[in-house]
């Protein structure tokens, strides 16, 4: 991806979480390096984001195999503090959405359905 396309991409991250009140989207390649995020807080490190989504979808993908299952399109981390929903959107690239504890989840997989859209 080109400048232009991922400042255009820093600015749309910006609207929808603003527009959804979210904490944060980070779009990262497969190999955990971050490509473009926003993200509200400034203690949040899209460095460690990006490489824990990528650690995340490695693992997972191992336990798909193992149990059976094809593939992994989506993990979901849960705690008190709200969702962190990691995406793979295709070979490429992993989407990472941070929301507050008062978000539902049928919600936030609509708004990742909606980025998946603008990506594609």
């Amino acid at each position: 991806m080109d400048g232009n396309k991922l400042e255009e991409l820093r600015e749309y991250f910006k609207h929808i979480a603003r527009e959804n009140n979210l904490d944060g989207l980070i779009l990262a390649d497969v190999e955990g390096l971050p490509l473009v995020s926003y993200l509200s807080e400034e203690n949040m490190d899209e460095d460690t984001l990006a490489a824990a989504g990528a650690a995340i979808f490695s693992a997972g993908s191992m336990t798909v195999r193992d149990a059976g299952k094809k593939g992994l399109d989506q993990v979901v981390l849960h705690s008190p503090d709200g969702y962190i929903i990691y995406t793979q959107l295709s070979n490429d690239y992993v989407l990472g959405l941070i929301s507050p504890p008062s978000a539902k989840l049928g919600i936030l997989k609509l708004i990742i359905k909606e980025i998946q859209r603008k990506l594609n």
